[in-house]
Order: structure tokens, then sequence, then C-alpha cells
């Protein structure tokens, strides 16, 4: 682990140069998550038109997920050897560069090869990112610059989500696999502009540590399932092409607006008041896709919109619930459990909808995957609120 006096010297170095710091940090996420978002709905495409069933379809998701969280899992003995602007480096260029090989196979077994890969170049980009956000935000604006981060973040699927479906279906595959490599690549050029001081800090959680954050994270993990399994199977649900792409549009608008109204919030008013209202919504979401898969399109798009809306808005509040429970002096403690809860449940999501999908039909899924939100979200109110009221953990800003 690094010395205090080291963490105070790269605290100090991004703290005196925020803005550039800040401008680095956001275009080089918004770049690698162009990667990442084209090829969420692109790369289950491929394999399904490669002649893969609807379980293997789901595990392409799955896989990139699992060797993300298996990653992160490794994080801490990460953090005593490269600094977090390494590791956004090292991810970027590990999302990008095996992009343009899916084009030489749609073979399951080589898919998931590449999709491993970029799974951990994935893991290194959003576990640094997201410490970095931390540490360079000033006293009382966790919740702001946690929003700004998951706006980089979540920008690229307002076009590139979308984008991506309709791309493919336009310019084809390898010119997809081309453009979104490129992207990610860019990104780990620019982050070579991030402070090299700074580096993670993580302590092995408690029980005492678990027990607030644990709620906020199981909100959470039910919600990020619901839309990993939307933008995984949304595109082979039987929808027209088009009509697919204006609902992840949808979605990804939502999305982008959700998390920056839930910074707007969380500075002024507190964070975690959004949190079960926002599953609430994601649930109406699942709802109206499960009765508009054969139309009208409008509600569709309208169901696509809600459930991007309340995934948004909850990731903001899990995140900074999680760390003012831990406090910002285990950021990398924060980021690893936050992060294995996002890429866990869009992970689980996918393969569990996959599996429902053939008892149940793409729409019973929907319906499924709704029931199972209201649920969780319901018995975890009272918890959520409680646990807002609680004293910050020393070391919040």
């Amino acid at each position: 682990m690094t010395t205090r006096s080291t963490e105070n010297a790269g605290d100090g170095a991004a703290r005196q140069s925020r803005p550039p710091t800040l401008a680095a940090l956001l275009i080089a996420t918004f770049l690698a998550f162009v990667n990442y978002a084209a090829l969420l709905p692109v790369v289950p495409m491929w394999a399904a038109d490669g002649g893969a069933g609807s379980v293997v379809v789901g595990s392409v998701t799955g896989a990139m997920m699992t060797a993300t969280v298996l990653t992160q899992l490794s994080m801490p003995w990460l953090f005593r050897h490269l600094s977090l602007r390494t590791m956004v480096v090292a991810g970027s260029a590990l999302l990008g560069a095996p992009t343009p090989l899916y084009a030489l196979s749609a073979e399951t077994s080589a898919i998931l090869a590449i999709t491993v890969v970029r799974g951990v170049g994935f893991a290194f980009v959003v576990i640094a990112g997201a410490i970095v956000a931390a540490e360079i935000a000033g006293p009382g604006k966790l919740s702001s610059y946690s929003a700004y981060y998951g706006a980089a973040a979540a920008l690229p699927n307002v076009g590139a989500l979308a984008g991506g479906v309709w791309a493919a279906d336009v310019f084809g595959y390898t010119a997809v696999f081309a453009v979104s490599g490129a992207a990610s690549l860019c990104g780990a050029v620019v982050a070579c502009w991030l402070p090299g001081r700074l580096h993670g800090r993580f302590a092995v959680p408690s029980s005492g540590d678990v027990r607030p954050i644990a709620i906020p994270i199981i909100v959470f993990l039910m919600i990020a399932g619901a839309f990993g399994a939307a933008t995984t199977f949304l595109p082979l649900a039987g929808p027209p092409a088009a009509t697919v792409a204006f609902a992840l549009l949808a979605a990804s608008a939502a999305l982008v607006a959700g998390r920056l109204l839930a910074g707007f919030v969380g500075d002024r008013r507190g964070a975690g008041r959004l949190l079960v209202p926002s599953a609430l919504i994601g649930a109406l979401g699942c709802l109206l896709i499960s009765v508009s898969l054969d139309g009208p399109t409008w509600l569709l798009v309208l169901g696509a919109g809600l459930l991007g809306l309340g995934f948004g808005s909850s990731q903001n509040d899990s995140f900074v619930l999680t760390m003012q429970r831990l406090g910002t002096g285990r950021s990398g403690t924060a980021s690893i459990i936050w992060n294995i809860a996002y890429d866990g449940g869009l992970g689980l999501g996918a393969v569990g909808f996959g599996w429902f999908v053939g008892t149940l039909g793409y729409a019973g899924a929907f319906i499924a995957m709704c029931s199972a939100i209201v649920a969780v979200a319901l018995l975890c109110a009272r918890f959520v609120s409680a646990q807002r009221r609680r004293p910050p953990a020393e070391g919040d800003t």
C-alpha cells in the first residue's frame, strides 16, 4: 500500500490541477465507454448471427462482466503496483486493441475469448476512473463529481448504444468493430494526462462496514440486472432494428439525465433520496417494454427511457452512499464494491434473463424482472431511509 505521505502528495497534485485532471478523466472515460456501449448489444447480435442460442447469447455479456468482476477482485494487489493513471491507460488499450478481432470469426469460443480480454480492460477503466473522480472532488462535491464522471461514462450510450445496432445493420459489423476499437485506443492516449501519483487505497471491509452499504448495493444490483438484460436481448426480442435503436437511444439519454439529476439532488439534499424511486421507475420501464414488444413503438421507447432513467439515477445515489459509508479514505474499497455490483448486475441480468426467455418468452421474462425489482425495492425502502439519516463516516466529503 502507499504511504500516507505519498497519498497526500498525490491528493495535493490532483487538487491543484483539478480542471485539467477532470477534463482528461472525462474525455478518456467517454472514449473508453464508446467501445463498451457500442458493443454491448452488437457482440450478442454477432453471436446470434453466428448461430448461438439465447443462453449462449446471454453468456456473451455474462463473460465480459465475469472477467470484469474477477479482475476487480484483484484490485487490492494492483493498487500496490500500479498508479490510477496506468490502470486507465492499460484498461483503455485492453478494451480497444482486441476489438477488431471479432470480425475474424463468429464462433462462440473466439467471441468469448476476445470478450474476456475486454472485460479485464473494462475493470481497470471503471475502478480507476471512479477513484480519480472521488479523489479530486472538493468538499461537498462528491455527488456532482460522481455525476460528471457518470455522465461521461453514460453519454456514449446516447449515440453508441443505439448507433452500434444501426451501424451494424447499415455498414456491417466490421465497421463497428474498427471504429469502437479506435475510440478506446484514443482514450488510452488522453489518459496519459492524468496525474501519475494517485493510487487506490483498499482496506478489507468489516461486518460493520458491510451492513450500511448492503441495501443500496442490493437495490442497485437489481436495476443493473434489468438494464443488462434489456440491452442484451431487446435487439433480439422481435422489434424492428430502427425501433430498437430509438428505444436504446431513449434509454441512453434518460440514463445521462438520471445520473446528473441524482448528482444535483445529492449535493443539495443528501444522497439516497432517489435510490428506491429510481428502482421503481426502472421496474415500470420493464413492464412497459414487456407489453410493447409487438408495438406500439412509442410505448416501447417510453419503457426503455424509464428503465434508463431509473438506472442512471440509482447509479449515482448508490455510488455516493457507498463512498460516504466507507469514507473517502477507502475510496478504492468503495469503488471495487460498487463496480462489482454494477458489472455483476449487468452480467447476471443478461444470463438470468436468457434462461427465463426459454420458458417465459421475452415478454414474460421482462414481467418477471419487473416483479423482482419491485419486491426488493419495497422491502429495502425503510432501510435505505434509515441509512440516509445515519451520520457520515469519518473521511466523508
